[in-house]
């Protein structure tokens, strides 16, 4: 599944433009999307009609049906699912301010003039976060942030970045598992908060993954190089790691240790690849790997038949063709019921 973060204006301004009739096709698209993902987000627009239609201002000569948009507005949300996965940072108060900040945008817009309002709006605007989330079975791919950096986002996964970077510095925060390919800015550092683990590139391609709970976070560098950083309470100013193409780093939350060796599992990327390298690999780690690329649930009668070594390579195959492979390689047999698939010895083994 692909998804684009590729909503360039803020989310007030969107609000804005839809209820002056000023939103094109996409821009209604998009805001449609976002008002359909949270009951917060469309009580946001619900108010914002409200206060545009107390407030009584017209742009301009042109008049708009309000009321006819937002009945139109109310049967595409009816009748569509969620396009987009977007939503904005989720904390105590957040649903007050994005309603202030919208109505106060309206007035603004109304009354000024949406070509005055975009300028001064975008030189003035405080920071505003985007917030990514996957589902549980669900790999987003594709995300891209403001400066053109693509991020891939596995199951489960979470990536909070602002709308447009400013400062010297590039930074997101992420937590679950995600494969970013960083756009190249010696002049702005690219940084990722993972946990008490910082990341810190200027352009190159890895992979990070720091689940919740886990006790470690770990960062396989692709292209480029990548220093890793700890950042927690027990920070150290010289607990840092400078990682090459090749090399994977581990963060230890326990005692805030940081330590590097070289990559040697070929299937760290296989989640958003679907690219497998197995050699002499234990058949329990196979289907754990399978497992967790495929969301399906792949169960052995017999807990003996996890230690059969798999020897073979498989490019984006559909994970039945995989288990057929190795129904036929070991002699098993295989039944699906669903989602899930289950190995058994033959008879006559």
């Amino acid at each position: 599944m692909e998804t684009k973060s590729d909503i360039g204006n803020p989310i007030d301004e969107l609000i804005a433009k839809y209820l002056t009739g000023e939103a094109n096709d996409q821009e209604r698209q998009e805001l449609e999307a976002w008002a359909g993902q949270s009951g917060d987000n469309m009580a946001v627009l619900n108010e914002s009609r409200r206060t545009f239609e107390r407030a009584g201002l017209w742009l301009g000569q042109k008049r708009y049906n309000t009321s006819e948009a937002w009945s139109g507005l109310e049967r595409r949300l009816e009748e569509s699912a969620k396009v987009v996965s977007l939503k904005p940072e989720s904390r105590p108060g957040i649903f007050a301010g994005r309603l202030l900040k919208v109505a106060a945008s309206l007035l603004i817009a109304l009354s000024l003039g949406l070509a005055g309002y975009y300028l001064g709006f975008r030189n003035h605007q405080p920071s505003v976060y985007t917030e990514v989330r996957s589902g549980q079975r669900q790999v987003l791919d594709q995300v891209i942030l403001p400066d053109g950096t693509v991020v891939t986002l596995n199951s489960q996964s979470k990536l909070t970045y602002p709308r447009e970077f400013s400062g010297n510095s590039r930074e997101v925060s992420v937590s679950g598992e995600a494969f970013f390919d960083v756009v190249p800015d010696a002049s702005r550092p690219f940084v990722i908060d993972a946990g008490d683990a910082r990341i810190r590139v200027l352009g190159t391609s890895f992979n990070v993954l720091a689940y919740p709970g886990d006790t470690l976070v770990e960062v396989v560098v692709e292209s480029g190089k990548v220093q890793v950083t700890s950042s927690g309470s027990d920070y150290q100013v010289a607990n840092n790691l400078l990682l090459d193409p090749g090399e994977k780093g581990t963060y230890v939350s326990r005692d805030g240790s940081l330590f590097k060796r070289v990559n040697t599992d070929p299937n760290v990327s296989a989640w958003r690849t679907h690219r497998f390298e197995f050699n002499e690999t234990p058949l329990v780690e196979v289907i754990q790997l399978l497992e967790k690329v495929y969301f399906v649930e792949v169960r052995l009668s017999d807990p003996s038949i996890g230690n059969l070594m798999l020897t073979a390579s498989f490019d984006q195959q559909p994970v039945e063709f995989i288990l057929d492979v190795i129904r036929l390689t070991f002699q098993l047999d295989l039944t699906q019921s669903k989602s899930q698939y289950l190995l058994t010895q033959r008879a006559n083994n």
